[in-house]
């Protein structure tokens, strides 16, 4: 067995189990692994979901209300449920597609919530949502599904997890034809270690059981599924002086009415909810069992023989089917099969130290931790999926000359070591999707990610250096050059460039990815994930909290209000800054404000940053246009719709507010009071909510409509600018022990608009970029001078007021 070391990048840090009850079996198979990762990884942390509960309030009682029925009172139509699937594999998928939508929605915010490295399976409705996160919000973590029936269903196998964990070599060809191409491997039964081989006698001391009497353990699971009284029967007239301790787990019911049929019998003792199971399958000579899940599992690690009899319809009987083809249980389906099979082994002592042999031999083949390396070591299973609405309308609005990728400059101060593409690459990593490619899909296909056949993080990533030969003169033409460039969206969805040469020894990296793969909040959290003293990279996948594209609709007032006031704010007025983009070249202008005075000059006009960034952009447009400036301008503002347990994963997670900045002349005191009025009146009205639901209710129509739609409401009939406030992290970020300087988020225009700007704040600085087509690059030089000066202005007349008071 290969150990992980704690210098081992694939060694987990965090570990979710995904279980449920639905019995005890699922529970107790999570415990198992739980503890066998805890052995393998003493320094692991481990957190457990119950997927049921995570599916809603009612639905665990009532999926355990169906299962109990089925199996108790309908066994005929549970048989056909379960056979259907098998046979049917068009079945199988629709069941699967059900309930993957269901968990794998309710589970994901789970999973942004805990950040697990990997996920550890064991419970096929778990496992199904899990799939359908891996498909459609590109998980990305190690995910493996222990299958703790012997035979493995088509429920339990999936294809697009990283491995399937079956109980025994008979069942890896079983569980692949049911789900072609799934990986599989074979597992040590998923039981707590307390159930080992041990001393028979001892342990009959232990129960008060007779030395040299044939002891028969009887469970069916926590359940107690089963007419208990037959089976007794039969194992009494199978050996008249023999022993039988039946368990009856939490059916209360079984329990008593076996009490009330063999109470006055010494040879019977009936028990309700065993803690020591492992203590009286040692004492047994065999376990009688009719399920073939936890139970028979257990027993076979204590080395005990199995007698399946009479098994319960679907699972049971398939196990039993199993387990007898693979020499490890005798199956005694018919009446007086029981106590023949009793009979012969107590004529035959040999026959059944053969199935305790088998049982020892299964037990010992395999380790719990062989099989979590296994997965940890695996290939990640990387699968396309479909775009959500609100990532696929940046790829349909994309054009040739209007790109739409979002990035980030990063400025670093001189380390221990210079920086390298090859550190680069290992950032690039991280940022999710950029190993794979984007589709548009067509009439009846929906716009796509696919992934790349061999992904290589060092192919997205090349060097320059200023002043050299064939370099760039500065780092602005270096900025311009790299972001002007349209991704090869064949060839990977985003791209790298790191700068050399800057003054004072400073290094630049320069990243984009398209937009279609995320926020700018996506990019930030991605690339700063594995920097020194990170807290571990995003797990890559889109929760499904109150305001999720696929999670639940905004209340119904907040959404009416929003959409009256969508409708009423109409077509936005036209700009000279507007106009056909004929080319991709952009020119970026980077302004660095301080932090500290901007906070102060917010505090002392009562408005926030935010709004003061909002107002410092109409002012210094206004002076830059000068006789030019439209009365009205609107800046659409990206409204992050993201809680604080989403701010580390892929996707868009925004809604918009179109605010019209007044550009007339007044004093910029007045143009901050309305330019803070109407962001608030926006926000305060649902608007970014029902932005958010309109680009979600576009996914009903059909794709080619779809692509027509984004197409119509991502331009500039709508707005003349796209601008908005990234938050940046609270401490110091250090790569490689080089200090980051300075961060600037660069947003793309939007068709028919000449302006973009994204701010970020960043410790004690506010670092603002503008980005226009590089015809107008002597404009966006005016307009970033023109925000430093408008805000030394005003924080020196804000000075000047507490000065005089």
């Amino acid at each position: 067995m290969t150990t992980t070391t704690a210098a081992d990048p694939g060694r987990p840090r965090r570990i979710l189990v995904v279980s449920a009850d639905m019995g005890e079996g699922h529970n107790a198979t999570g415990r198992a692994v739980a503890a066998a990762a805890r052995e393998l990884w003493p320094d692991v942390e481990v957190t457990w979901v119950d997927v049921l509960d995570a599916m809603g309030r009612g639905t665990g009682p009532l999926f355990r209300w169906i299962y109990a029925n089925s199996v108790e009172r309908t066994p005929g139509l549970y048989d056909f449920f379960y056979g259907s699937v098998w046979r049917y594999r068009w079945f199988a998928r629709a069941a699967k597609r059900f309930i993957g939508v269901w968990s794998g929605r309710r589970l994901a915010p789970v999973l942004d919530r805990e950040r697990p490295d990997l996920v550890l399976s064991t419970y096929p409705m778990g496992s199904t949502g899990l799939e359908w996160l891996r498909r459609h919000r590109g998980l990305t973590v190690p995910v493996g599904a222990w299958i703790s029936d012997f035979a493995p269903h088509p429920s339990w196998v999936h294809r697009d997890l990283d491995l399937n964990l079956v109980m025994h070599d008979v069942a890896v060809a079983p569980a692949r034809d049911g789900v072609p191409g799934a990986p599989v491997a074979v597992s040590a039964p998923p039981v707590p270690t307390r159930f080992r081989p041990g001393d028979r006698d001892a342990a009959r001391r232990a129960l008060d059981l007779p030395a040299g009497s044939f002891v028969a353990a009887v469970s069916c699971g926590s359940l107690g599924f089963g007419r208990g009284e037959d089976t007794v029967r039969e194992l009494l007239d199978g050996d008249p002086d023999g022993r039988v301790v039946v368990v009856a787990g939490r059916n209360e019911r079984l329990r008593q009415e076996l009490v009330h049929r063999f109470g006055d019998d010494p040879r019977v003792r009936v028990l309700g909810w065993v803690d020591d199971m492992a203590g009286l399958m040692i004492a047994a000579d065999v376990v009688v069992t009719n399920a073939g899940g936890a139970t028979s599992l257990e027993a076979l690690a204590c080395g005990r023989a199995v007698l399946m009899h009479k098994p319960i319809a679907g699972h049971g009987r398939a196990n039993a089917e199993l387990m007898a083809e693979a020499g490890l249980a005798r199956v005694c389906s018919a009446p007086g099969d029981l106590a023949r099979t009793v009979r012969e082994f107590r004529e035959h002592p040999g026959r059944l130290r053969e199935l305790e042999h088998a049982a020892l031999r299964h037990a010992g083949a395999h380790r719990l931790a062989d099989g979590l390396a296994r997965l940890v070591a695996a290939d990640r299973r990387r699968v396309e999926r479909v775009l959500p609405p609100s990532d696929a309308l940046f790829l349909h609005a994309e054009t040739p000359e209007v790109p739409q990728h979002v990035g980030t400059v990063l400025l670093f101060e001189p380390g221990p070591q210079p920086l390298t593409a090859k550190h680069a690459a290992e950032l690039l990593a991280g940022v999710p999707g950029l190993d794979g490619r984007l589709h548009r899909g067509g009439p009846v296909r929906r716009a796509r990610w696919t992934p790349l056949p061999v992904p290589d993080p060092d192919s997205l990533i090349d060097e320059v250096t200023l002043g050299a030969p064939d370099g760039p003169a500065d780092l602005d033409a270096a900025v311009d050059a790299f972001f002007s460039a349209p991704l090869d969206l064949a060839h990977g969805a985003g791209a790298a460039r790191l700068v050399t040469g800057l003054p004072d020894g400073r290094t630049a990296l320069l990243v984009k990815l398209h937009h279609a793969l995320g926020d700018g909040v996506t990019v930030l959290q991605a690339l700063l994930a594995d920097t020194d003293g990170a807290a571990g990279r995003s797990w890559s996948a889109r929760p499904a909290s109150a305001l999720d594209p696929e999670g639940p609709l905004p209340a119904p007032r907040v959404l009416l209000r929003g959409l009256r006031h969508l409708v009423a704010g109409g077509s936005s007025g036209a700009s000279p800054t507007d106009g056909p983009l004929r080319s991709p070249a952009r020119h970026h202008e980077r302004v660095l404000l301080p932090g500290r005075r901007v906070r102060q000059t917010a505090r002392a006009l009562g408005v926030t940053p935010a709004e003061l960034l909002q107002t410092l952009f109409a002012e210094a447009l206004r002076r830059t246009l000068r006789s030019r400036a439209p009365r009205r301008f609107r800046l659409m503002v990206p409204w992050s719709l993201r809680d604080t347990t989403s701010l580390r994963t892929a996707g868009n997670h925004t809604g918009a507010v179109a605010v019209d900045l007044p550009l007339g002349p007044m004093p910029v005191e007045r143009r901050a009071e309305l330019v803070a009025a109407a962001v608030r009146a926006q926000t305060g009205s649902g608007v970014p909510e029902a932005a958010h639901t309109v680009v979600r209710a576009m996914a009903w129509l059909p794709p080619w409509l779809h692509a027509a739609a984004a197409r119509a409401v991502y331009r500039r009939k709508w707005f003349n600018a796209v601008g908005t406030v990234l938050p940046g992290p609270r401490r110091e970020i250090r790569w490689h022990g080089a200090r980051l300087a300075e961060a600037y988020p660069l947003l793309a225009l939007a068709p028919g608009t000449g302006l973009a700007w994204g701010a970020m704040t960043w410790g004690e600085w506010i670092t603002v970029c503008y980005t226009g087509p590089a015809h107008q690059a002597p404009l966006v030089r005016e307009l970033g001078a023109n925000t430093a000066a408008v805000l030394r202005e005003l924080a020196e007349r804000a000075e000047g007021t507490e000065e005089g008071a």
